[in-house]
C-alpha cells in the first residue's frame, strides 16, 4: 500500500477525486435543472476514478507475486524512421484538432465534429476502409448531437456561418 502511494499516477487520481468532489459540491446551490448535468458528470467521474484507484491497489498486490522470475530486459533504441513516423502522427493529430476547431468556429458543431472524427479516422484508420471511417464519423456526430443537444439540452457550438 505504501509503495502505491509513492506513484505519481495514484496521487494524480487522488487529486482528481478532490476536484470532482468540489465540482459536485459547487453545483449544489444552482437551480435543479442547471446542476443536473455538472453533478452527473462529477458523479460518473468520481465513480470511474475510485474504480481506477481500486484497480491500482488490487493490481499491485497481484503483480507483486507474478514479477518474481522476470529477467532483466534490454533498452530498445528507436531508429530515426520510427521517430520520424511518430513525429508525423503527432503533427497530423494537432493539425486535425486545429482544422476541426477552425471549422467549428465558422460552421458550428456539425462541421467541427465531422471533421474531427473523420480526420482521425482517415489519418489513423485503415486506408482500405475509408467509407467505413466516414460512416463512423457521421454516426458518432449524430449520436453526440442527439445525446448532448436533444436529450441533455446542452447548447452546442453555433458557427459564424451556420
Amino acid at each position: 500500500m505504501k509503495k502505491n502511494l509513492k506513484s505519481a499516477e495514484v496521487w494524480f487520481k487522488i487529486v482528481l477525486l478532490f476536484v470532482f468532489s468540489a465540482f459536485f459540491i459547487l453545483a449544489i446551490p444552482y437551480p435543479q435543472e442547471s446542476r443536473q448535468f455538472p453533478q452527473l458528470l462529477a458523479a460518473i467521474s468520481l465513480a470511474l476514478t475510485v474504480a481506477a484507484l481500486g484497480v491500482d491497489f488490487l493490481r499491485a498486490q497481484v503483480i507483486a507475486g507474478e514479477i518474481g522470475g522476470v529477467d532483466d530486459t534490454e533498452l530498445i533504441v528507436l531508429d530515426s524512421a520510427t521517430r520520424r513516423a511518430r513525429r508525423k502522427r503527432f503533427y497530423q493529430a494537432w493539425a486535425i484538432l486545429l482544422v476541426s476547431t477552425g471549422a467549428g468556429v465558422l460552421g458550428g458543431f456539425v462541421f467541427s465534429t465531422i471533421l474531427l472524427f473523420g480526420g482521425f479516422g482517415l489519418a489513423f484508420g485503415r486506408r482500405e476502409s475509408w467509407v467505413g471511417n466516414v460512416t463512423v464519423a457521421i454516426a458518432l456526430t449524430v449520436l453526440v448531437y442527439f445525446v448532448f443537444g436533444r436529450i441533455m439540452a446542452v447548447p452546442l457550438l453555433n458557427g459564424v456561418l451556420w
